[in-house]
């Protein structure tokens, strides 16, 4: 292997440089950004960090029990709710989660990847991993990939894992209450998403005609619909149900 030369090892000094200046800056202002902050807001930014480092359990300490984390995760699941009730600018515990959603999608992603352990996964764990789905769809709703639809991915999973609870006999007491309840914006971002994908569908191939190909699509608008029209917003309704080709289904 060649030695480097003297031009190579000064860009890489440089580089280095760069990327340690970026990271001093980048560490200052959120020292600066925690230094502004009301009391009441830091608070609340610790109480979620707390809750997510409960969720995520890094150590995999036994003591930290699956029902635990669930706790933690209602904690977060309260704290979303209220802020995304009525958005006029990004909600504070949307800004304060920000910096974990790449854990909490890795932590999502480790319980999905392995599939016998999904066959065998208790009702508590399907309930915690159905819930956590619900978390990451709100996130990404400012923090995914728009291309990728990363809001509606997590959504159709968290059904299907509820949809398996209810197979199985266990009544959820999450599964009826993850779309209208986590406010209007969301709705709003979800729909649009939906349309998204049944567009790319068709795109594939899949015939509009029929329903078998979105079933898990016109199930959420078979929820979002009547969600709008009682929220006074008839029009997105409508312009939903012509996305997705099913303006008959209004009449019913």
């Amino acid at each position: 292997m060649a030695p480097k030369g003297d031009a190579s090892i000064k860009q890489e000094a440089v580089d280095l440089t760069a990327t340690s200046e970026k990271k001093n800056a980048t560490k200052k202002k959120e020292e600066e950004q925690e230094e502004s902050m009301s009391e009441e807001d830091l608070e609340l930014k610790e109480r979620l960090e707390t809750c997510v480092s409960t969720v995520i359990n890094k150590e995999k300490e036994a003591a930290v029990t699956i029902a635990l984390r669930q706790k933690a995760l209602d904690v977060i699941v309260n704290e979303l709710r209220t802020a995304t009730s009525s958005m006029t600018s990004v909600p504070k515990p949307l800004k304060f989660l920000r910096p974990h959603f790449a854990d909490i999608q890795t932590l999502y992603q480790s319980l999905v990847n392995n599939e016998a352990a999904t066959a065998a996964a208790d009702n508590e764990t399907l309930e915690f991993r159905a819930r956590l789905s619900d978390v990451l769809s709100v996130l990404a709703m400012t923090m995914g990939k728009p291309e990728e639809r990363e809001s509606l991915k997590y959504k159709l999973l968290g059904m299907k894992d509820y949809d398996t609870l209810i197979a199985k006999g266990v009544a959820s007491k999450h599964a009826e209450d993850n779309l209208g309840s986590w406010g209007h914006e969301f709705v709003r971002s979800l729909a649009g998403e939906i349309g998204q994908e049944y567009n790319a569908r068709v795109l594939d191939g899949a015939d509009p005609e029929s329903d078998e190909a979105f079933q898990d699509l016109l199930g959420m608008v078979r929820v979002i619909v009547p969600f709008e029209v009682t929220h006074n917003a008839e029009a997105e309704a409508i312009d939903l149900l012509i996305e997705v080709q099913r303006l008959k289904n209004l009449l019913e």
